[in-house]
């Protein structure tokens, strides 16, 4: 039986751009990571780590939400 359903197409943004992105630092990711309030890292291969690009684009809503609520 044949898969029908449609592939996503799925992209990654490495470290560098996504710091310029979201206007913090490379250190500021990787807290953020561990303190569980930034989306997780997909190891692309032993030595390729990047973020899936929809769950930053979701993460960068939800705070453009949050801010606008507390205002």
């Amino acid at each position: 039986m044949a898969n029908t359903a449609q592939p996503t197409q799925q992209q990654f943004i490495r470290l560098k751009p996504l710091t310029k992105r979201i206007g913090v630092s490379g250190s500021s990711v990787w807290n953020f990571v561990k303190a569980g309030t930034f989306p997780a890292p997909v190891k692309l291969s032993p030595n390729c780590t990047a973020w899936v690009a929809a769950e930053v684009d979701q993460w960068a809503a939800d705070r453009i939400a949050d801010s606008r609520k507390s205002a």
